[in-house]
């Protein structure tokens, strides 16, 4: 929240360039996904569940990312656009662990532009991570914390506190 300056010299309108009146470089906060989930739509299975979950399925994913930075001058934290972006890079994939059967399988049939290899089972709560450190890498400087939470069902999400 901002509270007004007490000072007596302090300027009033809207769009003052002094140093006192900056925007640019004041943290704040982003939602994406909040009110309204990114959606994907990705086929995974967890080789070494002993239920239905090492079945190959799919899920209709909801994903929401908090982001915290500076504001840049063009007046955000960071684009929608570039979040959006790294988390559409899952839409209608399969997402496999390294060594599971399947990606041999994928790739015999053609189909290995259509999956991607983790190195960890692909839980929501992995996919949080692994989502985080791609939008860390995508993002520009001035963000300073990312939160993910991925939502498999209405039951069941994993994410990071933030």
């Amino acid at each position: 929240m901002i509270g007004r300056a007490t000072t007596p010299d302090r300027r009033d309108e809207i769009g003052a360039e002094s140093d006192e009146d900056a925007i640019t470089g004041t943290e704040r906060v982003l939602h994406v996904g909040r009110d309204r989930p990114i959606r994907i739509s990705a086929g995974h299975r967890i080789l070494h569940h002993d239920g239905k979950c090492s079945r190959p399925h799919g899920h209709n994913y909801e994903v929401a990312v908090t982001v915290a930075g500076e504001l840049t001058e063009e007046g955000w934290v960071a684009d929608k656009g570039d979040i959006t972006d790294v988390i559409d890079e899952w839409d209608h994939m399969f997402l496999l662990e390294r060594g599971d059967p399947l990606v041999e399988a994928f790739e015999a049939a053609g189909d290995d532009d259509g999956m991607i290899v983790l190195e960890h089972p692909p839980t929501a709560e992995v996919m949080s991570v692994i989502l985080e450190r791609k939008l860390e890498a995508a993002l520009p400087e001035n963000v300073t914390e990312i939160a993910v939470q991925v939502n498999e069902t209405s039951e069941l999400c994993g994410g990071s506190r933030f």
